[in-house]
């Protein structure tokens, strides 16, 4: 797992956006994000696509950034370009992945853009960071720290997209760009009042855009029960004091990478309990009215914001069980086939973990997180058959789980 990242302020500097909403690197080789805002009034949201058709190459001309040559592809509400080596299924992919993000975010804020997204998908890193220095202009030393640290990213002042292709083409469904999308439509939504949008919320939203991407189910469970291990170890962050960007991006390692999965929870709940139809569609019209998150949720739910950011430990705990445990998850890549996250252990536990099945005992030596958890995955070309994994600390089995492989496509219980 990857560490999280440092956010530069050279970085930041850059960004231009609206003081609530600017953009930063963020953790995990998932997803970057950032925001930045313009008017609006409420808007039905978009009709859901038709079922995948053929990606067919538009009479755009192409784009040449350095000596890299974009094409256009035909996605109907957004102006996208890819880089010519980039072809057959994933051009597939990449046009049905944008095309359903456009509609699943829209319709998630009850708003229709009112300008197109530029993407631009690169093929590999390399390609990815001369497009940070030659679209969005960052010095050389800023596009080679971000693209380390991020496989998309949104510049607000050029409401244009970048994705490294090679980062993200082999974790299917891709994540990323809906994350950067839910950016993109929150700079529409909230004009002209962005200033209301706290820094956890904007980064909340577009990291649940995330986990509740179909064929993503895997990342929800990770918010779900990190979230739980951060409240099981004491760890989690007061809300209150990530509202502003600054204050976002000065949390940094461990707690750089859990920041999101807590706003993401914290965010989940918050549309729990405004409820209804589309209720980030309700709550972001409140804030275009002049009302800010404390007063919108009080006046969409009848209850407290206090009260609601007091109970948020109890309530993360309170959905999952009780912790040491391990629960499993689909794989997050296409040749492998489950995952497995540990949760509620105490804060860096030394663990040895033992997976024992037909024709395989193994062991690895790990130490959680400060938060408690760890994830990780099980090649799908282990044989069939029943396994156990367990977790040993001091010669002790604090948790396990059985599943169960038959043709390299896991069930387990």
């Amino acid at each position: 797992m990857r560490a999280a990242v440092v956010a530069l302020a050279s970085v930041l500097s850059l960004q231009g956006c609206a003081p609530p909403i600017a953009t930063s690197p963020t953790p995990l080789a998932e997803a970057v994000a950032t925001a930045d805002p313009t008017p609006s009034e409420a808007a039905t949201a978009p009709p859901i696509p038709s079922p995948s058709a053929t990606p067919r190459p538009c009479p755009s001309p192409r784009k040449l950034v350095a000596d890299i040559s974009l094409a256009p592809l035909c996605v109907p509400g957004a102006s996208v370009l890819t880089e010519d080596s980039i072809g057959g299924p994933d051009l597939g992919a990449i046009f049905d992945q944008v095309r359903d993000d456009l509609a699943a975010v829209q319709a998630e804020f009850a708003w229709t853009l009112r300008r197109q997204p530029e993407i631009d998908v690169f093929a590999t890193t390399r390609s990815y960071t001369t497009g940070l220095v030659h679209v969005f202009g960052y010095s050389g030393a800023t596009a080679a720290f971000v693209a380390e640290n991020s496989v998309a990213f949104f510049e607000p002042d050029l409401h244009t997209i970048l994705v490294s292709w090679e980062a993200v083409r082999e974790r299917r469904p891709v994540a990323a760009i809906g994350h950067e999308l839910t950016h993109f439509v929150t700079l529409e939504a909230c004009a002209p009042r962005c200033d209301l949008v706290p820094a956890w919320l904007n980064e909340g939203q577009a990291r649940l855009a995330e986990a509740t991407i179909t064929g993503g189910e895997w990342r929800l469970v990770r918010v779900r029960y990190e979230a739980a291990s951060m409240a099981a170890t004491k760890t989690l962050l007061p809300l209150p004091r990530l509202v502003t960007q600054g204050e976002w991006n000065a949390v940094t390692s461990w707690g750089g990478y859990y920041k999101y999965q807590e706003a993401a929870r914290a965010t989940e709940l918050l549309r729990d309990d405004i409820g209804g139809a589309q209720p980030i569609g309700q709550l972001y019209e409140r804030l275009r009215r002049g009302d800010d998150v404390s007063r919108a949720y009080a006046a969409l739910t009848g209850r407290t914001f206090d009260s609601f950011l007091s109970g948020l430990a109890s309530r993360f705990a309170d959905a999952v069980p009780t912790g040491p445990a391990i629960v499993m998850t689909p794989g997050p890549r296409a040749d492998h086939g489950l995952g497995y996250l540990l949760y509620g252990f105490a804060s860096e536990e030394p663990i040895t973990l033992r997976l024992t099945g037909r024709a395989r005992y193994e062991t690895e030596e790990i130490t959680v997180s400060p938060q408690g958890a760890h994830f990780s995955e099980i090649p799908d070309r282990y044989p069939r058959g029943s396994y156990v994994l367990e977790a040993i600390a001091n010669g002790t089995v604090r948790a396990a789980a059985t599943f169960e492989k038959r043709g390299g496509r896991p069930s387990f219980d």
